[in-house]
């Protein structure tokens, strides 16, 4: 393997890798709000997210614990480790995947050696996210749901309407998102909304002052 390839570890699948997926995988299309994978399931199957996005949530009480989004891989590690899942996975938009069987995964990365290293960059970095979450389990409830709202508006999970921008999430999803309770939630808000910062839609919050949501979000 020569440096350059090395160097692009932090590329998850390149072109020829993803059209050799391609040609064992199964296209998978999942409606908004269904769930992909369960917690604790022992199903043997790999997904490539390819459009939508979708959150990972585990633990009692449920929390997100991730969002992943088009070219993440769900479920490469319990594939490999044969072990149950554990998380369970909801399409947050309508999803399209490619699903590959746990043993052509396996066969995949035998036969793809920078796509093995580059999987095990992944884990290392999503090692560091779970600590970061570790770390935002410190933060006040202000700061730790305008962190959620900021990352989600990053993440293309919203939408100009109006010329406004919305975020169509629940407060029980920004609740498991940012790890705090309903009721803090609902506090925030009326808090955040009193400050001029956001506004209430019907299952939605609209962001009127980015740039004060992620002064509160660094504070």
């Amino acid at each position: 393997m020569d440096e350059i390839a090395l160097e692009r570890l932090d590329l998850p699948l390149t072109e020829e890798e993803l059209a050799a997926l391609e040609k064992i995988g199964d296209v998978t299309r999942h409606p908004k709000g269904s769930i992909l994978m369960g917690e604790g399931e022992t199903t043997k199957s790999v997904l490539l997210i390819r459009k939508g996005h979708v959150k990972v949530v585990a633990g009692n009480p449920a929390r997100i614990v991730a969002i992943r989004g088009p070219g993440d891989l769900i479920g490469e590690m319990a594939a490999i480790r044969n072990k149950p899942r554990s998380a369970s996975i909801f399409a947050l938009e309508d999803v399209e995947a490619l699903q590959v069987s746990s043993s052509d995964w396996l066969k995949f990365l035998s036969a793809n050696f920078r796509a093995t290293l580059a999987l095990l960059y992944t884990c290392q970095e999503r090692l560091a996210e779970s600590t970061h979450l570790t770390v935002m389990s410190q933060l006040a409830a202000e700061q730790k749901l305008a962190r959620s709202l900021v990352d989600l508006w990053t993440r293309g999970l919203g939408a100009v309407s109006g010329g406004k921008k919305v975020l169509r999430f629940s407060q029980l999803d920004l609740a498991e998102l940012a790890g705090i309770s309903t009721d803090s939630v609902k506090k925030v808000v009326r808090a955040l909304k009193a400050k001029g910062v956001i506004s209430m839609g019907r299952q939605s919050i609209v962001i009127l002052d980015l740039p004060a949501l992620e002064l509160i979000a660094r504070d």
